[in-house]
């Protein structure tokens, strides 16, 4: 019998964690079996940022999307999304989001065909910048009552190309609707995480910030609350700054203090609209 071990070595929050991975190969084992092996240790030894070993929430997705291009007769393009029963009796949710400018749009929310809401949003959608996206849907803040959560893409150049405009539709117990919305940088790996276990989970938000002549991701913590959203740095020593760098990177940088850090806190998201 062959034994292989191979030691994975990572830096979590200045903490620094061993992994043994042990893969016993048997004579009888093929040597293509030991390559795929190798691979698959090395694909998934993959870097973490700090607020990944909290739980991330888990959405339920629903991606059937109709667009309908009113822009030569109405200069309106409709973007209209139907929940089948969203609501506790079974009622179903229909979102449409109507652009009739470049940063001028609306979004109407329907009970079945009964309407519930309709506020501003100052952004655009298409079938280009929306297609592709699901609206999700969970219990974000812990109530009990399904939210939905709404990604749009700016559709930039360089590390704009990562700047979308994120949408919080946060339910209330009456049936209605709080709208909440900001810039943020995409991120598959910023999902929403509960720090405390609270129910309530962390809406972490990442821009890009100049100090000492480097480039940092910042990143910030809130909570909705009270009907708006709450910076909750103070509940895990944020915000954080990891150095953009032309390679992954996962590690607060130590360039800048944590005290010094805290000169970065934003007591909202960039661009943040509530209705």
């Amino acid at each position: 019998m062959l034994r292989l071990l191979k030691i994975l070595e990572y830096d979590n929050q200045n903490i620094k964690t061993l992994v043994f991975l042990q893969v016993n190969i048997y004579f009888t084992m093929k040597p293509i079996s030991l390559i795929f092996a190798l691979i698959f240790l090395t694909l998934n030894a993959k870097g973490q940022y700090p607020f990944e070993k909290y739980p991330a929430i888990k959405y339920r997705e629903y991606k059937n999307w109709k667009f309908y291009d009113k822009t030569e007769k109405e200069n309106k393009f409709h973007s209209t999304l139907t929940i089948p029963k969203f609501f506790d009796n079974q009622d179903n949710l229909t979102i449409q989001l109507t652009t009739f400018a470049y940063d001028s749009s609306s979004v109407r929310m329907y009970r079945n065909k009964r309407l519930l809401k309709k506020s501003f949003e100052p952004m655009f959608f298409n079938d280009v910048n929306l297609g592709a996206e699901s609206i999700r849907v969970a219990d974000i803040n812990g109530d009990n009552l399904k939210d939905i959560k709404i990604i749009a893409w700016y559709m930039g150049n360089g590390t704009a190309s990562m700047n979308i405009r994120t949408i919080y539709l946060f339910q209330n117990k009456e049936g209605h609707f709080t709208k909440i919305s900001f810039i943020d940088k995409a991120n598959d790996d910023k999902l929403e995480r509960d720090f405390d276990g609270d129910g309530n989970y962390e809406i972490i938000t990442m821009t890009l910030k100049g100090y000492g002549g480097h480039s940092y991701w910042l990143f910030n913590l809130f909570n909705y609350l009270n009907c708006d959203l709450v910076n909750v740095n103070s509940k895990d020593n944020y915000p954080i700054m990891i150095q953009y760098l032309n390679r992954d990177n996962y590690k607060i940088t130590k360039k800048i203090s944590r005290s010094k850090m805290k000169a970065f806190t934003m007591k909202l998201p960039e661009e943040y609209d509530k209705k």
